[in-house]
């Protein structure tokens, strides 16, 4: 007997009759997961992402959800999440049962496992059975098989609260890790199956034209320019020791076990071209998994938005270096300073609206430039739609990691543990970069001749003068002596804290020189065009006076550089910002402990184990030369590793395996939120005040008025909530504070009264 297929799904322009046939819906959002999973190399799940995919509208074959789409009387039976997932549940394997039934009962909607997700009104779902049972000829053409137990089951009590004892035996003696990550992973390929279907119709495949040569002629090419420029370099070492760096790390990726080798360090100095290096490691790589059979996304990840957009950069003139056009589904660019915007070379369309966010948010490119923070909250705001519909991306994919001594040691654990999982079960590769490597994510390393060039380069020493703690008005002087004794010399002053910095910037306003200050209070939009114009303009001899907003990543050079006491890690990271490119005398780097009024060092906004430590190690080391620092960098975090304590990575752990999503999401915090700070927008340019106006315009697009806040970003800063009645503003819409442009300052940012 053939039937026509009557079921619709969703609607099209508002007309039910030509809305998207159930069928169609179901077997479309399978193919797009089945596909994506395919583009990952994941094996064996083929059977499971059917199910949970082919399942999860079922509950839209009710009469009642027919009639809602028809705009008949609403009606709360016309709910589909529930008996749904109870379908899902009926098919799956006994080991996917409860995975497949919370991925479909939450595929609208956060997912917090608890017992009201495992409730039910019986009354409710058996009407909506008895009403789906109506269809039962066409809903048994759109799976193939007979329902006739599964609607005798359905009215049963027994079988209703099924899922619900398995949850609590589940929780009561924990769910594996690696369990919870099949559950991430599988919900993340249906919320992002289900929007794709409706969005583009067809799965997001990644590229696979990359290869280590179009990395090897870019670096060519910027080898003969900086030549050019700088004819003396080719002789010297550091030269020399680049071009080795590089060779060695693509000789090394072609040597991998792919089976094992998930793994993988670039540890060598700064300024020996780590970043061109790890691009031709993770293209060379791509090359190779793509022989395997995956296709991998490559995720470049790092603390800070201004080396991000400083990466994006150099990608995309390696891009267009290669004649590809760098459109967001080949480079993607998403950190909170970034607008919304995604267009589709390949099918030559620009989407718009919700559509264009979720396409980026889902990271549907085949490079993603992005922060720690967006990649971590993929990982562990577990349950969190928004974001967890991206976390299929993790696998087979290449995650670059730079600058990896920035994340805290209390959560090493949590973050191997998940790691390993990912790479051994997942096809993920990561590859750690640093000049100052933790004992953190140890796998390959790709430079096996890293010590070598550790202690054989030797552009810069440290003078440490810690031994005793001084003022900060005796800093500033000594600092500024220094300034003036040394007219053609440039100057980097590192301070712990804004008002620190700013005071030391106050003392040297008046010198004969251009004196720059950088801050979080400097407008970020302000701040990305300071440091633009100090790397354009290498030849100036600048005074900057910043915080360690500075200290990683960003490639700027300095003759010498003031720095108040920190942890080891980070004093390197300063310490790379002088005489970067060897191209100048040796350079310094001038350590100082500097304190308040009340005795207390402003290095107190660090753990106190890490100052202690490094005041062990830096105790009667007067000076401290660049080869040095390979020993005292790995005597550090030796120490960091003896005292670090793994509570809240365990916290962590055991709160996610108890299926307590809500407070591991709460657990990592990669930033502490800082409370006693309020956020202030400047109304610095014309741009403020359009997009104000954009977001109060009711007729205004969706992603106009969400870009129109992204773009108040660049001009917002936090301040201490104790200086607002010091600062002169207007509220202009809900929870908005606008201050004038007359009350922030150009060099120092906001103005106290």
């Amino acid at each position: 007997m053939s039937i026509s297929f009557k079921l619709r799904s969703h609607l099209k322009n508002n007309s039910f009759e030509e809305g998207q046939l159930l069928k169609d819906h179901l077997e479309n959002v399978t193919k797009i997961a089945l596909e994506t999973n395919e583009l990952h190399g994941i094996k064996g799940l083929d059977d499971v992402i059917r199910i949970i995919c082919m399942t999860h509208d079922f509950g839209k074959a009710s009469n009642y959800f027919q009639d809602y789409l028809r705009g008949k009387e609403y009606s709360k039976y016309k709910n589909h999440g529930e008996i749904s997932a109870y379908l899902a549940y009926y098919l799956l394997p006994e080991e996917w049962k409860l995975i497949g039934y919370m991925c479909v009962r939450k595929h609208h909607g956060n997912l917090e496992p608890g017992i009201e997700m495992f409730s039910c009104d019986e009354k409710d779902i058996v009407e909506i059975a008895k009403s789906i049972e109506i269809n039962k000829d066409e809903v048994e053409r759109i799976y193939n098989c007979d329902l006739t137990d599964f609607f005798q089951k359905i009215k049963t009590e027994s079988f209703l609260n099924e899922p619900r004892s398995l949850y609590r035996k589940v929780k009561s003696k924990g769910m594996d890790l690696s369990s919870i990550l099949y559950l991430q992973y599988l919900w993340s390929l249906l919320l992002t199956a289900d929007k794709t279907q409706l969005i583009r119709g067809t799965s997001y495949q990644n590229y696979t034209n990359l290869n280590e040569k179009q990395v090897k002629n870019y670096k060519e090419q910027i080898r003969n320019q900086f030549l050019t420029n700088n004819p003396l370099v080719k002789n010297t070492r550091l030269f020399q020791i680049k071009n080795l760096i590089y060779d060695e790390v693509i000789s090394n990726i072609s040597k991998l076990d792919l089976d094992k080798d998930h793994f993988l360090s670039i540890n060598v100095p700064t300024g020996t071209g780590k970043t061109l290096a790890v691009f031709g490691a993770s293209f060379h790589l791509a090359e190779r998994l793509i022989e395997k059979g995956i296709k991998p996304s490559i995720i470049y990840c790092l603390p800070y938005t201004s080396i991000i957009d400083q990466n994006h950069a150099v990608l995309t003139d390696l891009l267009e270096f290669n004649d590809i056009e760098p459109t967001s589904d080949y480079l993607l660019k998403q950190h909170y300073l970034t607008e919304i915007s995604y267009f589709n070379s390949q099918e030559n369309k620009e989407y718009l609206n919700y559509d264009a966010r979720f396409c980026v948010e889902n990271w549907q490119s085949t490079i993603i430039t992005t922060t720690f923070i967006q990649l971590f909250n993929t990982i562990y705001k577990t349950g969190i739609n928004d974001i967890g519909h991206r976390f299929h991306k993790l696998a087979g994919s290449i995650i670059i990691l730079d600058e990896i001594q920035e994340i805290p040691p209390k959560y090493h654990k949590v973050i191997e543990a998940t790691f390993k999982i990912l790479g051994e079960q997942f096809n993920t590769y990561f590859i750690t970069v640093t000049a100052t490597k933790p004992l953190f994510l140890i796998g390959k390393e790709l430079v096996t001749s890293n010590k070598q060039y550790f202690t054989e380069l030797n552009r810069i020493k440290i003078e440490n003068y810690s031994d005793k703690c001084i003022s900060l008005s005796e800093f500033s002087s000594i600092v500024k002596e220094d300034i003036i004794k040394n007219p053609n010399k440039s100057f980097l002053i590192v301070l712990n804290t804004i008002k620190s910095a700013l005071e030391v910037y106050n003392s040297l306003a008046d010198l004969d020189r251009e004196v720059i200050y950088l801050s979080t209070e400097i407008l970020p939009i302000v701040r990305l065009q300071l440091i633009k114009y100090i790397r354009e303009h290498k030849d100036n001899k600048f005074v900057l006076v910043s915080t360690q907003l500075i200290e990683a990543g960003v490639d700027i050079d300095f003759d010498i550089v003031y720095r108040d006491f920190a942890p080891i890690a980070s004093i390197n990271q300063t310490a790379g910002r002088a005489n970067r490119n060897s191209l100048r005398d040796m350079g310094v780097v001038k350590l100082f402990r500097i304190c308040r009024d009340n005795g207390k060092e402003y290095s107190n906004i660090y753990p106190n184990e890490l100052i202690d430590i490094t005041k062990k190690i830096l105790n009667n080391k007067n000076c401290i030369y660049e080869n040095e620092l390979y020993a005292i960098n790995n005597e550090f975090f030796n120490l960091v590793n003896e005292r670090k304590s793994d509570d809240e990575s365990n916290d962590i752990l055991a709160n996610l395996t108890r299926l307590n999503f809500k407070y591991a999401r709460e657990l990592f915090k990669l930033i502490e939120p800082e409370l006693y700070k309020e956020d202030i927008i400047v109304d610095y340019d014309e741009k403020v005040m359009e997009a104000i106006s954009t977001i109060k315009n009711k007729n205004a697009s969706y992603l106009d008025i969400y870009n129109s806040w992204i773009r108040l970003n660049n001009y917002k800063v936090s301040v201490p909530k104790d200086d607002l009645s010091k600062i002169q503003y207007d509220v202009v819409m809900d929870g908005v504070k606008l201050v004038s442009r007359v009350y922030y300052d150009e060099k120092t940012g906001i103005r106290r009264l």
